[in-house]
């Protein structure tokens, strides 16, 4: 996983997901199709040059958190489910509203970038990113 200016491949995605959450693993062409079409639609998501090398993994369990949430579509909205005389209670980890709580794969992602910050840009002074050094500038990331 290179970090220094390469875009993410949508193959180094599904690979990382399939290590992460390896319910998803699939070799059906259709099911992948689907996959590469989330991903394009969850690169507005992802600053790779701010994330660096994490940027996959990153990416990774951001398409896992959704894939949880597409095939349990109740999850963080319903506490309780009745049908007939079945009832299951759930317990409701989005309490705080935060969409992202609702699985561990966006708790997972939650966590991961709130590691990282942009610093401020000071007029003569350096701008100043924050986050693991990448690439062996020990710098952090950015130009």
């Amino acid at each position: 996983m290179s970090c220094c200016g390469s875009q993410i491949t949508n193959a180094k995605i599904l690979e990382l997901l399939f290590i992460i959450a390896p319910q998803f693993a699939t070799t059906d062409p259709i099911k992948l199709a689907e996959y590469e079409a989330m991903i394009g639609a969850l690169r507005c998501m992802i600053n790779e040059k701010a994330l660096g090398c994490c940027a996959t993994l990153a990416f990774a369990n951001l398409l896992a958190h959704y894939l949880t949430v597409q095939s349990n579509p109740s999850l963080g909205i319903a506490t309780n489910l009745t049908e007939g005389q079945l009832s299951i209670g759930l317990s409701s980890t989005s309490s705080n509203g935060n969409f992202f709580y609702s699985t561990p794969y966006g708790q997972a992602y939650l966590a991961l970038i709130s590691r990282y910050k942009l610093g401020a840009y000071v007029t003569n002074s350096r701008r100043g990113f924050y986050g693991e050094p990448c690439c062996g500038s020990g710098q952090g990331f950015g130009p």
